[in-house]
């Protein structure tokens, strides 16, 4: 080695070492966990500083040893080595002494290797494999925008930064990273994963603009980056070993609190560095900071940019692994006396057992170890176990820490853990070992292996479990996850990692896990609890839920006792939805919910509650499944649980029997979900069962009498107020919320107006506290936001954002629009038409719930009554929030009910309204839909007259009655708007006290009734009275809402028989709509009460007025219960036009409910049809009628085409027979008369335009799903209309119109009279005429272009429009002959013109050549494709579809669509469109060929750089589209009742185990055809290496022929499997009119290929020729066939139907089957059936 002279640089010795020599590349092996260690030999002082890379070594975990010889200085030396100087640091005069220090140096070098590994920071590296590549992280900068810096000084900020990347290997596999600027709040500028090139980071960071801002709240920024920047989703590759860093660059301390944020941070591993400019932010700073050395500061800003040289060696060495952090074990858990044994896998080598050594010792340092405290035991194992240390061996945390140094790796291939498990149990679970189980003390053990057992672990760890241990499992490597969930108690606590020494980095799961299980040990199951920390609190905000036994153990005498005790606790609680919520239910064989969380807002609601409770009843107790189901149901985020918040989760029990199931697993989960469960038992209840079920033993309280419970309420209280469990470690044991339907559209209308501009911050904080626990995402919640003042401004809908982070975002940058007044009302019309539509995201047709929340500072300038009213119509749930200057009535007059509307004095005071609106927004869809329910049945509008007996016979009793009207008044909701109140008392003749419109507060109802007196007289006239009611009472005048459908009710008292007649006067109260009540003592006459009654349940019989008091709540209950009913209308003419220029025709079908409960309701049913008959115009050619009964099946009296004439309809109505049956599917039923009436063989005209109506008749609630076939009858265009009857669903049978306004409801069939009128003044409003389309005309054309205009596209727009003038050249532009539209879309699409804009070729190309690219993410062809339906294809944008004129729309695509296509291709296909479709390859060929007319019209290109070469494929498919619909514009006139139908089946050795499906699935189709030579025809080919006819079209003239032959067929054989030839023979062979084909007498030609496999031919050509011959193709197919093909071969793809393998055939939906069928006009079908 020779030597190089110069000067002496020592610090840049020590660089180059850092950079070169201590990497991986070079040699290094710190990745294997080798000690890495320099010696530095210097003679004399450096020239350069030595301090800042010395610095780094130490932090990498390099031991520096400083020799120094002659002119060393000695200072500079202990700058250099690593501690303790004494042993790294020599001093010699000259080099020949270096030889006395060498056995020095050598002892210190030995001791270096052997203590790596250990220290808060190591150089070691993920494994190879085990982790990433070197050279990689991911680095979030954090920079203050606020006044801290200032709008001046922000460059040199930004010049830091990008100082910073331009030195770093930024890209997607290297360096990602991610800018954040804050002030108040944090404002996100870029992620992890949103750049993949430094030079697009470096513009994005040029591109930074200064903020500003007074607040600097870096604790809010911190927890920002902790949850939006490190996950997967955002780039972050934590979980992929890369390590994770954040740079904070401040100039001023924080304005809010740190501490969350930093912790956050810290837990998930990230390294923080910072960099301050002057001294105020250096404090805050080094709080946060990974290590106080890793914050450098400058003392101005024009000195920052020295701080990114400063901070390049730190990031670097992060980069190459040459710096890792491992974080300590902080957090010091108080936990309880627990036993613990690591049971450790002793072949994980040396590396793996070091850090598992590593982490067992930093777990016992935070531990409280000690006999009586924590004790820990270690056994090691491969094939057989050995013991390291028992769990009394050692005393002390000193003594057990200097003892696991003991613990060595040891050589094995194999390991036995089922042998280990036993050895722990019968070798050191024992008390001379130490173990203190009999004591009642936690057992808990930890397996950690990373190799899968060579022996059976399943009886060992049940014995374990047995003994009450508490086994946990922790695996790497090759461990099998299956079998480390055998092993662990829970599968919450089976650990599964790539690699053990993660553990260092990420120990919490696991720590959290050893130190908070515990509990006392049973002899089968354990019962885990959560330490239990006693924290004094003066705000209590948890979440209790009492659950309550209901059975006869307590019985009603003891009932009161613990209804006392549950009030006398609520009582000492503040109860709020941000304090403590209460929930209850009650239990006995089955749990029943009384109310949720989030159901009561105050205490005072909870009390009364609670005092309304009835026992239920029963003698089994099913302690253990109440339980679960109150985990599972009540303890949910959509119910009001606030335990994602971390507000605490409390059961309380009360029982008094003995359990009849399983309850101690149960306690064990609702303990690892975090939940504190408390017990108070009495009478036969188990109590010492009831100790372990508790969370620990001391929150189990029993009485020996029920008596004694009201006051145990002030026992219990101080712990129910003030325990807690460490819920935060065990959140993830908590159940998965799975949300079915969880869907929902939220829009908010907000005060835009100048007023509020003081206040638009509350605003938007009031927008992201709602939206902030909503699940945000494009198939989930939806969120839309618009201001208003004299007019709306949207600033942004439904479908323009994603996810929460953009929709969070796009409110933080909302500024005030701006205005002088409010029109709400128009405000909110546009909500309905615009924001509210399918167009601008809303999902209604789909049946996801709407919200609206509208929130306003002032009173509205017009009318908000009628918008809001329409918006409740179209099912849309208004919520309104008033402030300040708000009008309450309008607020009240906006929101869906009363309790949907918030008013609050100060914008300050809106944080008190989000939570309440949250427990609506966030409900599941069947709660919601139960909810609204229950707010419709509790709706405070109802007319109500009280009918009181004051004949001589009820002196005596008339204070009694007085009494009773108050306590049913006291139950309404009086107001003008609410409940209206009238007393009418009678006895020969009536007197009106009061009428309904007297009174509007309900203290003025009281008192008036408290003033009645006792009328007096006789004889008692009820029929006079009644009478009287009908004309006087329930009048408009008297302040009746009938015709506002607001229900009108009749509670009559009597205390006799009339003396005149009541049936006539009964029957016209009920005919008028008004629902009686009747209450009548013994003296009165029962019959004749249940006859006046709107049915005999509602007639109640007392002993005496005194004792009315028993039947209140019931007859309350009732009152409530009456739905609105329709509006009261004018009667209007009958459907038949008396224009007779204008032909107006409907197909109308009535669905009747024929189950056995309507039997005695039949004949109503049938004189509502021949009502509804005789108003029609029934001909062949005008209106046609067909009739279908249901119950469990569906049965067809008629259809469209049997009857031609009005009499011969309605004599066929008139002898129609009750069916009868039992249950109600009318799901199925309405998917019957989709797929099997609303067809034309069946006479609908559908496909002529004819409107098609249904009219539904039900009593009942359906047993199955209605939701499929609603949403197939809308999307077919079918108009449903329903009658609901008796026991109908309210809610049900608005769900199946889909209209409030085609939804009726009779009580009973006697009201079904005047329903049709209200039927045909909406058919007739809606009705026009069929519209028929002019024959095509191929000299013209109006052609669409439909463009990408994605951010995607950008960089090729150029060659997009060229390629779009390139078309327009070929094209003959002009008005009269070919016309052009462009269109752009994204996540939207805009138009750039329409079809009627230029009519010159000059104009078109000159405006394709100003386009000017839209922008916009991401790919929504559905919408896109919706729009053009919608807006372009119309004559008012100069579409000429009516005229004949070819309708062909030209998409290019550069991706795959991120919405549903379906739909909207299917409706532009039934229009006529015919697509071509032109995608790259980043777009979806699926896709493609789906949107295009057929699969040859999707053209392939790899970019947009080569659409010239496809512009000759799109000129050809342009011609070809002309001359199709030439060819298909005069269509053959097909014979619909007839048919030639080939089965094709796959016959190859792939198929023979699947055969006898196959042919049973033909039989079945086969026995649905009706066999004729004159009808239909069949035939049947399989087909492998080559084509076999079974029979051929005509080879059988009749079913049982074909059945009989079908049923000898035998299985074919052979392979491969040819489809194509096989298509290709029967195209040739067995539709030809030789052998029975009849396509040339126009008979529909249906083929059905079935095959397992893919094809060994191409099937193009043949495919393609069967549907030019008019062939419809079928195609049915296992897993193991290609998908594409199959929709190759298919009519349309929509004609493929997948099974997983033909045994499933027979699973295949009768609406598919129906299909099959035969339907000719297929609109959208299923591609997959299920899961079979």
């Amino acid at each position: 080695m020779p030597y190089r002279g110069g000067g002496t640089r020592t610090g840049l010795g020590l660089d180059f070492l850092i950079q070169t020599q201590l990497t991986t590349a070079s040699g290094s092996r710190a990745v294997d966990g080798a000690a890495q260690v320099v010696v530095v030999l210097t003679d004399g002082q450096s020239q350069d500083d030595v301090a800042e890379p010395a610095q780094v070594l130490w932090l990498a975990g390099v031991e520096v040893f400083a020799v120094g010889v002659q002119d060393a200085v000695d200072s500079e030396l202990r700058e250099m080595g690593s501690q303790p100087h004494d042993t790294h640091v020599f001093s010699v005069e000259s080099f020949l002494t270096l030889r006395d220090i060498i056995q020095d140096l050598v002892v210190g070098l030995c001791d270096a290797v052997t203590r790596s590994g250990g220290g808060p920071v190591a150089n070691e590296a993920p494994m190879a494999g085990g982790g990433t590549a070197q050279d990689s992280a991911d680095l979030i900068l954090l920079i203050d925008g606020s006044e801290n810096v200032g709008a001046a000084n922000f460059p040199f900020v930004r010049d830091l930064a990008l100082r910073i990347i331009e030195r770093l290997d930024v890209g997607r596999d290297t360096i990602r990273v991610a800018l954040v600027l804050y002030n108040g709040d944090p404002d996100i500028k870029f992620y992890l994963n949103s750049y993949d090139s430094k030079s697009s980071v470096v513009e994005a960071v040029k591109g930074l603009a200064y903020s500003g801002g007074v607040e600097s709240n870096l604790g809010a920024a911190l927890e920002e980056v902790a949850q939006s920047l490190l996950s997967e989703s955002a780039g972050g590759r934590a979980d992929e070993n890369v390590p994770q860093m954040l740079l904070v660059i401040s100039a001023g301390p924080s304005t809010d609190d740190t501490g969350a944020g930093d912790r956050a941070l810290k837990r998930a591993g990230v390294i923080t560095f910072g960099a301050s400019v002057g001294d105020t932010a250096t404090a805050d700073l080094e709080t946060v900071a990974t290590d106080k050395t890793f914050v450098l500061s400058a003392p101005d800003f024009r000195a920052v940019a020295s701080i990114g040289d400063q901070l390049f060696p730190y990031i670097n060495g992060v980069v190459q692994r040459t710096i890792i952090v491992q974080n300590e074990f902080t957090e010091v858990v108080a936990v309880g006396k627990r036993d613990i044994i690591f049971l450790i896998d002793s072949t994980m080598g040396a590396t793996i057992i070091n850090s598992v050594r590593e982490f067992i010792k930093r777990f016992v340092e935070i531990m409280p170890i000690g006999p009586d405290q924590v004790q820990v035991g270690v056994a090691q194992f491969s094939n057989a176990p050995r013991l390291e240390m028992d769990l009394n061996s050692y005393g002390s945390r000193e003594e057990l820490t200097a003892a696991l140094s003991s613990i060595k790796p040891r050589p094995g291939q194999t390991v036995n853990i089922g042998a280990a498990l036993d050895f722990v149990r019968t070798n050191m679970l024992l008390p001379e070992k130490g173990s203190r189980i009999n004591q009642g003390t936690p057992q808990v053990l930890l397996l950690m292996t990373s190799k899968k057992s060579s022996d059976s672990v399943e009886a060992p760890a049940l014995a374990l479990q047995r003994m009450g241990v508490l086994t946990l499992a922790a695996g790497s490597k090759t461990a099998e996850e299956q079998e480390l969930q055998k092993i662990a108690f829970a599968q919450s606590v089976a650990f599964y990692m790539r690699d053990f020494r993660q553990l260092i980095r990420n120990p919490k799961a696991i720590v959290d896990a050893l130190s908070t299980l515990a509990g006392v040990v049973v002899t089968e199951v354990p019962t885990e609890t959560v330490t239990v920390i006693t924290v004094p609190t003066q705000r209590v905000v948890r979440d209790i839920v009492f659950l309550v036994d209901g059975s006869n153990y307590i019985g009603s005498s003891n009932f009161p006792f613990m209804r006392d005790f549950i009030i006398n606790v609520v009582n000492q609680l503040d109860v709020a939805p941000d304090r403590v919520q209460i929930g209850l239910l009650q239990f006995a064989e089955r749990p029943k919910i009384e109310f949720y969380l989030n159901s009561q807002s105050s205490r005072q609601d909870v009390v009364d509650k609670i005092s309304q409770l009835r026992l239920s009843g029963g003698s089994v107790l099913n302690t253990g499944a109440a339980m679960n189901y109150a985990l599972e149901n009540m303890f949910r985020v959509s119910t009001g649980s606030r335990r994602k918040q971390g507000v605490q989760q409390v059961l309380v029990l009360i029982t008094g029997g003995p359990a009849q199931d399983q309850v101690k697993s149960v306690a064990d989960k609702l303990a690892l979900a975090g939940v504190l469960t408390f017990t108070v038992s009495s009478g036969q209840a188990d109590e010492a069962l009831l100790r372990n079920v508790a969370f620990v033993p001391d929150l189990a309280y029993h009485e020996t009498s029920f008596s004694s419970l009201p006051a145990l309420a002030e026992v219990i209280m101080p712990k129910l107020i003030t325990v807690v469990g460490d819920t935060d470690t065990i959140s993830s044991t908590f159940p998965e919320e799975t949300v079915v339907g969880g869907e929902r559209d939220v829009a908010f209308l907000i005060d835009g107006t100048d007023s509020v501009r003081g206040d638009f911050e509350y605003i938007r904080d009031f927008i992201i506290k709602v939206i902030e626990p909503l699940d945000i995402g494009s198939d989930r919640v939806r969120v839309s936001v618009v201001q208003h003042s004299e007019r709306p401004t949207p600033t942004f809908y439904l479908n323009t954002y994603q996810t929460k982070d953009e929709v969070i975002r796009a409110v933080n940058g909302m500024t005030l629009t701006g205005g002088r007044s409010l029109n709400t009302g128009t405000a909110l019309t546009f909500m309905k038409n615009t924001i509210l539509s399918e167009r601008h995201g809303s999902r209604s047709a789909q049946n996801v719930p709407q919200f609206l929340i509208v929130l306003t500072g002032g009173r509205s300038r017009d009318n908000v009554k009628d918008p809001a009213g329409a918006l409740k119509t179209d099912g849309v749930v208004p919520f309104g929030v008033g402030v300040r200057d708000a009008d309450p009535r309008q607020i009240e007059a906006i929101s869906h009910n009363p309790s949907f509307a918030f008013n609050v004095r100060e914008f300050s005071e809106l944080n008190t309204v989000p939570q309440k609106l949250n427990n609506y927004v966030s409900l599941p869809r069947e709660q919601l839909t139960l909810v609204l329910q229950q707010v419709e049945l509790e709706s405070p509008q109802r007319d109500i007259v009280f009918l009181l007996d004051g004949s001589d016979d009820t002196q005596n009793g008339f204070p009694a009655m007085k009494s009773f009207v108050q306590k049913v008044v006291e139950t309404l909701s009086v107001g003008e708007n609410k409940d209206r109140v009238s007393v009418v008392q009678y006895s020969g003749d009536p007197q009106t006290h009061f009428s309904l419109n007297t009174y509007n507060e309900k203290e003025n109802v009281l008192a008036a009734v408290q003033q009645l007196n006792h009328k007096g007289g006789g004889p008692l006239n009820t029929g006079a009275a009644l009478d009287y009611v009908r004309k006087s009472a329930f009048l408009d005048s008297s302040g009746s809402r009938h015709h506002d459908g607001v229900p009108q009710i009749l509670i009559l008292l009597s205390g006799g028989r009339s003396h005149d007649d009541v049936a006539s006067a009964a029957a016209a109260l009920k005919q008028v709509k008004v629902v009686p009540f009747c209450v009548g003592t013994r003296t009165a006459d029962i019959l004749e009460l249940q006859m006046i009654a709107h049915n005999p349940s509602y007639a109640f019989s007392v002993l005496r007025f005194d004792d009315i008091g028993s039947i209140y709540q019931q007859l309350v209950s009732f009152v409530k219960r009456v739905p609105r009913h329709q509006p009261r209308q004018k009667t209007q003419n009958a459907l038949v036009s008396t224009d007779p220029a204008e032909s107006i025709q409907h197909d109308i079908v009535f669905l009747l409910d024929s189950s056995d409960e309507m039997q005695n309701d039949f004949k109503a049913m049938t004189g509502f049809v021949e009502r509804m008959v005789d108003k029609l115009n029934v001909d062949e050619n005008k209106d046609r009628v067909s009739v279908v009964q249901y119950s469990r099946e569906s049965s067809v009296d008629f259809f469209l085409n049997t009857h031609k004439t009005q009499k011969d309809v309605a004599d066929n109505v008139r002898i129609l027979k009750h069916k009868g049956g039992r249950p109600l599917h009318s799901g199925a039923a309405l998917q019957y008369i989709k797929d099997n009436v609303f067809t034309a063989s069946s006479g609908s005209r559908h496909q002529q335009g004819v409107p098609q109506i249904l009219v539904l008749l039900t009593g009942g609630q359906s047993s199955d799903d209605v939701r499929n076939a609603i949403n197939n009858l809308r999307g077919f265009g079918a108009r449903v209309y329903v009658v609901g009857i008796r026991n109908a669903d309210i809610l049900e049978i608005q769900s199946i119109s889909q209209e409030a306004s085609h939804a009726f409801f009779a009580a009973d069939s006697s009201d079904l009279s005047g329903i049709e009128q209200q039927i045909f003044s909406d058919i007739k409003s809606n009705a026009t005429p069929a519209i028929i389309r002019k024959f095509y005309d191929p000299s013209r054309r109006d052609v669409v272009f439909l463009l990408d205009g994605s951010d995607d596209s950008q960089r090729r727009f150029p060659d997009i429009k060229d390629f779009v003038q390139k078309i327009v050249v070929e094209l003959n532009i002009d008005a009269n002959r070919d016309r052009v539209a462009v269109l752009q879309y994204s996540n939207d699409a805009v138009i750039d013109f329409d079809l009627r804009r230029y009519s010159t070729e000059d104009d078109v190309i000159g405006a394709v050549r100003g386009l000017s690219h839209k922008g916009g993410y991401p790919h929504n062809i559905g919408a896109a494709l919706q729009y053009i339906k919608d807006h372009i294809f119309s004559p008012e944008l100069g579409s000429r579809l009516l005229e004949g004129v070819p309708q062909i729309l030209i998409l290019l695509s550069g991706g795959r669509s991120e919405d549903d296509i379906r739909t909207p291709v299917r409706m532009l296909k039934d229009t006529g469109v015919i697509t071509i479709a032109i995608g790259t390859t980043d777009a979806d060929t699926l896709q493609l060929q789906t949107i295009s007319h057929e699969p040859n019209y999707a053209v392939s290109i790899t970019d947009y750089e080569e659409l010239p070469t496809a512009k000759q494929d799109v000129l050809s498919l342009l011609r070809d589209a002309s001359q199709r619909l030439e060819r298909t514009a005069s269509p053959k006139s097909f014979d619909s009742e007839k048919k030639d139908v080939v089965f094709l089946i796959d016959g190859s050795y792939d198929s023979r185990n699947s055969f006898e499906e196959i042919r049973g699935f033909v039989e079945k189709m086969v026995e649905s055809f009706n066999l004729d030579e004159n009808r239909d025809q069949v035939a049947i080919v399989q087909f492998s290496r080559d084509a076999t006819v079974n029979f051929y079209l005509n080879s059988y003239s009749t079913k049982n022929d074909v059945l009989n032959f079908i049923r000898t067929i035998r299985h074919k054989l052979g392979r491969p499997l040819n489809i194509g030839k096989a298509l290709e023979f029967v195209k040739d062979n067995v539709f030809a009119d030789s052998v029975g084909g009849r396509s040339a007498k126009s008979i529909p030609q249906y083929l059905y290929v079935f095959s397992g496999g893919r094809s060994g031919d191409d099937v193009r050509g043949p495919a393609q020729s069967l549907k030019e011959n008019g062939i419809k193709t079928f195609t049915i197919a296992t897993k193991n066939a290609d998908t594409l093909e199959m929709q190759t071969i298919s009519f349309t793809p929509a004609h493929y139907f997948h099974v997983t393998n033909f045994n499933n055939l027979q699973s295949i939906p009768p609406s598919v089957e129906a299909a099959l069928r035969g339907a000719q006009e297929i609109t959208e079908i299923p591609t997959a059936i299920g899961k079979m």
